[in-house]
């Protein structure tokens, strides 16, 4: 056998091996990736709710849950997280964000104020579950979790089908 072919067969099987390595990593990185996403699908995420307890708008009905994200806002103009379709609501009224392992409320300089238990805040507070939420003509309060059987959960974006 020449030099020529004994050196054509090493590069042959050495890119075999160097395809069967990346094949093996290929493999190994598919599995891993539907192991993580069959656990996240099975995880639900779900930072809180607020639960409409009062409301003098026929849009919010009562015992509705409405889900919350890390940043949520509040306010009457349609790119809210929550729209709440009141005149005493402002635009935007206020900023509802999970920070430091805690809720923070915030009132976005409205015009008619954010109330939590029945006091107007002025400066970002924390509040905890249970806490009442009064914005405009609705009182939200914030819970941890939909009870099963209590009231539906909604998005928080207005359907445009009545």
């Amino acid at each position: 056998m020449s030099p020529q072919t004994i050196l054509f067969l090493l590069r042959l099987a050495g890119a075999l091996v160097l395809l069967a390595f990346l094949g093996t990593l290929i493999w190994y990185l598919y599995r891993d990736l539907n192991a993580t996403r069959a656990v996240a699908s099975e995880q639900s995420t779900h930072w809180g709710f607020l639960r409409v307890m009062e409301s003098a708008n026929p849009s919010m009905a009562i015992d509705t849950f409405v889900e919350l994200a890390p940043v949520t806002t509040i306010g009457r103009n349609n790119r809210n997280s929550i729209v709440v379709d009141d005149t005493y609501v402002s635009g935007e009224h206020a900023l509802l964000s999970w920070r430091d392992s805690h809720w923070w409320l915030e009132d976005l300089g409205s015009r008619n104020g954010t109330y939590v238990n029945d006091t107007l805040i002025t400066d970002p507070i924390i509040i905890s579950l249970g806490d009442m939420i009064t914005i405009g003509g609705v009182k939200f309060k914030l819970d941890s979790m939909v009870r099963q059987g209590v009231g539906e959960v909604e998005s928080g974006i207005r359907d445009s089908n009545p």
